[in-house]
């Protein structure tokens, strides 16, 4: 999918990361992060999901993606288990392929 809007950035870690060529999805069993408060970094990924979610016009939010430069980035995995587990995104759910593809704003399901 692409994604056309400038999203707020966190340094040192960021929670949108470059898809490099060792990339790719995994099942919602390997997202393990434990739960934690909500940290200004986790604020700033929560913001981006509420932005990327108006800009496309769904709840469902992929979990890669590419900008208009072609370039591919995929949201940080420690960043949406700990939303997950803050129910501010609904339960990870494999799709077809067995992996995650996409997360959903969790009051909207």
């Amino acid at each position: 999918m692409l994604i056309d809007l400038e999203l707020e950035i966190w340094r040192p870690s960021p929670f949108i990361r470059m898809a490099g060529r060792g990339y790719s999805r995994i099942p919602a069993a390997r997202f393990t992060d434990a739960a934690a408060r909500l940290t200004p970094r986790q604020g700033v990924f929560y913001r981006n999901l509420v932005r990327i979610a108006e800009v496309i016009g769904t709840s469902a939010i992929p979990v890669d993606f590419a900008n208009t430069a072609g370039e591919r980035f995929y949201l940080d995995r420690g960043c949406i288990r700990i939303a997950e587990l803050a129910r501010f995104v609904a339960p990870l759910v494999d799709d077809e392929n067995g992996v995650v593809s996409s997360i959903t704003l969790g009051w909207t399901v």
